[in-house]
């Protein structure tokens, strides 16, 4: 490569930052009017309740799986939502397996690395994890997280 080429790629990198940067801007834009609008229900005494139930919860959960989420995920941002009206305090964390997380104690380390060397080892790994990168990346799932079960729910793997 040429030094104006590699000048090009430097460019190119920095303009992906820029893009970046506006995209977290507008992430905390969204999410100040999110937090308004929690407000204005929270002053109007608006009861969240089952969506099944409750016309409220029904349509913030359905916009959610409408505007793409998975269903899962919106359901936990529901249950964030509901307290989050309910006490009129703005949110600040939607994944609530995010919010309070502790840090997992040693114990049990070596026993998950060596799960984790096992499946490693597995010719099949290195597909799977470039399918949940490129899923994860394309927005089919919030989180790897999600990824991962909806890959074992498909796969007809049961989890509790």
């Amino acid at each position: 490569m040429t030094t104006l080429s590699l000048s090009a790629v430097a460019a190119a990198c920095a303009a992906s930052l820029v893009e970046a940067k506006g995209h977290d801007d507008k992430s905390a834009s969204c999410k100040e009017a999110a937090n308004k609008a929690i407000a204005v229900l929270h002053d109007a005494k608006a009861v969240v309740g089952d969506r099944r139930k409750c016309s409220i919860a029904a349509s913030f959960y359905d916009a959610l799986v409408f505007g793409g989420l998975a269903k899962g995920y919106s359901a936990n941002c529901l249950s964030v939502f509901r307290d989050a009206v309910k006490t009129g305090k703005p949110v600040t964390e939607w994944n609530p397996s995010r919010k309070g997380a502790k840090a997992k104690s040693a114990k049990g380390k070596k026993e998950f690395a060596d799960k984790l060397a096992m499946v490693y080892r597995d010719a099949d790994f290195a597909g799977f994890i470039t399918d949940l990168q490129a899923g994860y990346h394309d927005a089919q799932f919030p989180t790897l997280v999600d990824g991962i079960k909806s890959f074992l729910e498909a796969s007809g793997i049961e989890l509790k």
